[in-house]
């Protein structure tokens, strides 16, 4: 469904939102993907290996990195537990924008969409969690 999938190389020099996950594309990449597409943005996906030295907490340092490689400074990471977070590389690294364990399709293009609202510096929308998968902090 992305657009940057089959991007030419003149538009690597669009500013866009990234997307780091680990190991195989997870299922809500494509409700996450809809969420910024409603929101007029461009985005670009990373599949990547599994990182040893940052086991307490991928998706913080996957959304970090993605956030430092992004033209609009925005990344969402994505680990295999589900977690989902987002993050602005202006941010310090253990402080994220958003995170949440995500398992609707709901709540996957609420991330997307709030990836697209924090580049068009907009208002987030809320991520509604099942009470018993909250993240304690």
């Amino acid at each position: 469904m992305s657009d940057t999938r089959t991007q030419s190389a003149a538009d690597e020099a669009v500013p866009r939102i990234h997307i780091r996950y680990v190991g195989e594309e997870p299922s809500t990449l494509e409700y996450i993907e809809h969420g910024i597409e409603e929101e007029g943005v461009p985005w670009r996906t990373h599949a990547v290996e599994e990182d040893e030295d940052s086991p307490d907490e991928p998706s913080r340092e996957l959304a970090f990195r993605a956030a430092s490689e992004s033209g609009l400074k925005i990344g969402i990471g994505i680990d295999r537990d589900a977690r989902h977070t987002l993050h602005h590389a202006r941010l310090p690294p253990e402080e994220p924008v958003q995170r949440a364990r995500v398992e609707t399709d709901s709540q996957a293009r609420a991330v997307g969409a709030n990836a697209a609202r924090l580049a068009k510096r907009m208002p987030l929308e809320p991520i509604e969690e099942d009470s018993e998968n909250r993240e304690r902090e």
